[in-house]
């Protein structure tokens, strides 16, 4: 696993805000600004399922696939649900990890 921590290429800060750009007839795009010297930094665009906001529960969830044109079934998408922040948990703890021994060395 790589892990990056970006930053920005202008003037190097790591405060880096996020704009969520939802668009129903295109995918969800991700604009990278820096706080300090408010340049663009990046763009991503989420893959369809891509999007998941901890903490905002299964209807948060419903409502990414629903922009995405996904169907499942109620069985399916409970089970994708707990899957994905199952998963998003171990990767951000293990991200976390990696970061206190790059910043112990």
């Amino acid at each position: 696993m790589e892990i990056h921590r970006q930053t920005c290429q202008n003037c190097g800060s790591r405060e880096l805000k996020n704009i969520i750009v939802r668009d129903f007839e295109s995918s969800e795009k991700v604009f990278v600004r820096c706080h300090q010297c408010k340049q663009l930094v990046a763009r991503y665009i989420i893959a369809n399922r891509g999007y998941y906001h901890h903490g905002k529960g299964f209807e948060s969830y419903l409502r990414g696939l629903n922009r995405g044109g996904t169907f499942m079934s109620g069985k399916g998408m409970k089970s994708e649900f707990e899957k994905i922040s199952h998963q998003t948990q171990e990767e951000y703890q293990e991200i976390l990890r990696q970061l206190e021994k790059e910043e112990k060395l």
